[in-house]
């Protein structure tokens, strides 16, 4: 959609991304900094007014700001949703030159989040936060909890493990290897059936570093 950002330009555009529920509609490569431009430039008129004591166009032009303002919200809620849409069904094709620059952005931020997510429901990393209403622990208790966490434990690997996140970096695991692995990990690994956890003379077994 080609035109001045104004008044009529969000208002036309915003019903034609309500009728379409799924495409977005074709935009300036800066929409949004010409939309934040117009809207700037209707403040500084209505200040420039409210020195002149012009009732009459200070109504108007406030009018116009709110309604703009409120016009281009939902724009950006539309076009957020659309995207996101877009993103769950795997259809980017719905998107491909529609996007601004600021859209774009967003759309790999959402695709590289959604992919470390879903690498983290697979392999049980998710940390679920303490619920509301729970006793929260004592800085003591806290950091005998994470020691206890980051103490290395010995892991003989029963399944191949690739792409686990281990304090924030990328391992395989090799099917019989045995590694030396942070408790919390560890136990996350044998909880699945992918490893058992060494003890005692299995445990003085020379281990590999994960890699």
């Amino acid at each position: 959609m080609k035109g001045e950002v104004n008044e009529s330009y969000l208002n036309a555009l915003l019903r034609l991304e309500v009728k379409n529920d799924y495409s977005l509609e074709e935009v300036p490569t800066q929409f949004y900094k010409e939309a934040r431009n117009y809207l700037e430039n209707l403040k500084e008129r209505i200040e420039t007014e409210t020195v002149k004591k012009n009732s009459r166009q200070i109504g108007k032009l406030t009018n116009e700001l709110e309604s703009s303002e409120r016009f281009l919200k939902k724009i950006i809620e539309l076009r957020i949703s659309k995207i996101l849409k877009a993103k769950a069904n795997n259809e980017r094709e719905e998107l491909e030159g529609k996007m601004t620059p600021e859209e774009q952005i967003f759309f790999e931020n959402v695709s590289r989040s959604v992919a470390e997510f879903s690498a983290q429901l697979e392999h049980g990393e998710v940390i679920i936060p303490t619920k509301e209403g729970e006793e929260e622990i004592g800085v003591e208790e806290r950091e005998v909890r994470e020691d206890e966490e980051n103490r290395q434990v010995v892991v003989y690997i029963l399944e191949e493990v690739t792409g686990i996140s281990i304090m924030g970096r990328s391992v395989d695991l090799h099917k019989e290897d045995i590694v030396t692995l942070p408790a919390k990990y560890a136990t996350i690994i044998a909880k699945q059936g992918l490893g058992r956890i060494l003890e005692g003379r299995e445990a003085q077994v020379p281990p590999k570093k994960a890699t």
